[in-house]
């Protein structure tokens, strides 16, 4: 129920953000001269601070999507007065409408490769190309040609979505849109969602000409939520595990600190998990622990688990004494043991080397194998009063229950 809230929050966080900045934008006409003009220098000071933090968490696909909107908002404002008028804001803005959606679907799909590296310096060209050709489009000998890319080319009036976006800004917000859903799907992302978010924004905004209240407004929440996007994935870097998805060894040592008076501790161990490897191979070791994890997750009794270190978990019972979590955790060793684990793939031995009949076995692509853990406990008491104690504790009842046999529960 907490990982659905918890998922939930994620997804609906970069929205909210937008419900509260068009709340915003709402209030503007009741503020005063210099107010505004704070509104619509903001976007810029938020972009710095974005850029900033995603250089300093590398973090290089808010920071080139940053940068591509900080250069777009700049243009809508200041290029109209450059050259004497010459290039006028509507083919600014139909400029906008294209590549905006075009560099958002662009750069999400982009590696962490860092930004100060040879793959930053090629993205970083890839903007520049595109000023380039802007500049380039803006000249009066490229009216036609810009004209001729705004025109309508599909025989179908889409006036009813928006009058002022052309067919193929249209076509690219839409591909930008089902782009980033379906990475959100596959990947399950919220970098992705956030782009989701700054798409809508984006969008609602150009299909909106003629107010840089709005402009400004829109930009800094598309600004603000990039931001929030990197904290949190920073976040769950440090205090997640990436394999599992369980609250890794930092959020334990945090989360151990704030016990009370009473509290239990159940310290787990998957059962041959080294010989498990040597015989099916790394790939598949990180299956089972996946298969564990999303087992252990679940656990009754008001505990939480953990991903201590390779194969080994946590679980923290505040406010419980061992008698009360010896039901969850004899129902958690069952519930472990009872759970198949189909291999996908054939075993291999210690050398690494696959069995060509194994492989081409039906038999072997469905084999299923059980595993087991074993688990030991220990609770706060006069003898362990730190959690650190009560944890040794918990790991020496832990081996206590690998001599008895495995797969049982010791305390």
């Amino acid at each position: 129920m907490k990982t659905i809230m918890k998922t939930t929050f994620k997804l609906l966080l970069p929205f909210a953000f937008l419900a509260m900045a068009y709340f915003f934008y709402t209030k503007t006409n009741a503020l005063s001269q210099p107010q505004m003009d704070m509104v619509k220098l903001a976007p810029y000071a938020i972009f710095i601070i974005g850029g900033v933090i995603s250089w300093k968490f590398n973090r290089s696909r808010e920071f080139f999507i940053i940068s591509v909107m900080a250069l777009s908002l700049a243009a809508h404002i200041y290029l109209p007065h450059l050259r004497g008028g010459l290039a006028h804001r509507s083919e600014i803005d139909f400029l906008l409408t294209l590549l905006l959606p075009f560099n958002i679907a662009l750069f999400s799909f982009f590696r962490e490769r860092g930004i100060l590296s040879l793959w930053g310096a090629l993205r970083i060209g890839a903007i520049a190309v595109q000023v380039l050709l802007c500049y380039w489009l803006l000249e009066p000998a490229q009216k036609d040609l810009l004209h001729t890319m705004g025109k309508a080319w599909l025989p179908v009036k889409l006036n009813f979505v928006t009058p002022h976006l052309s067919q193929a800004s249209l076509f690219l917000f839409l591909a930008a849109l089902v782009i980033l859903i379906i990475r959100q799907v596959t990947h399950r992302s919220s970098q992705d969602i956030s782009f989701i978010a700054v798409l809508c924004a984006l969008f609602y905004t150009l299909h909106r000409t003629g107010d840089p209240v709005l402009y400004a407004v829109s930009f800094a929440a598309s600004g603000i939520i990039l931001i929030v996007s990197i904290i949190q994935d920073s976040y769950s870097m440090a205090f997640s595990d990436e394999l599992t998805g369980l609250p890794s060894r930092r959020a334990l040592k945090q989360d151990m600190m704030k016990l009370g008076m009473n509290y239990a501790i159940a310290m787990l161990d998957i059962d041959h998990f080294k010989k498990f490897n040597d015989t099916y191979g790394h790939d598949t070791g990180d299956e089972v622990l996946k298969l564990v994890a999303s087992t252990i997750r679940d656990v009754t009794g008001g505990g939480k688990a953990y991903r201590y270190g390779g194969e080994e978990f946590t679980i923290l019972f505040p406010g419980k004494n061992i008698n009360e979590v010896m039901p969850s955790l004899e129902e958690l060793r069952e519930k472990v043991a009872k759970r198949a684990f189909t291999l996908r793939r054939s075993g291999r031995g210690k050398g690494g080397k696959s069995g060509r009949k194994a492989r081409g076995s039906k038999n072997a692509k469905q084999k299923q194998i059980y595993i087991t853990i074993s688990i030991g406990v220990s609770q706060k008491s006069e003898k362990h009063k730190k959690p650190d104690d009560v944890m040794k504790s918990a790991d020496t009842a832990l081996y206590r229950a690998k001599k008895k046999g495995r797969n049982c529960v010791s305390k």
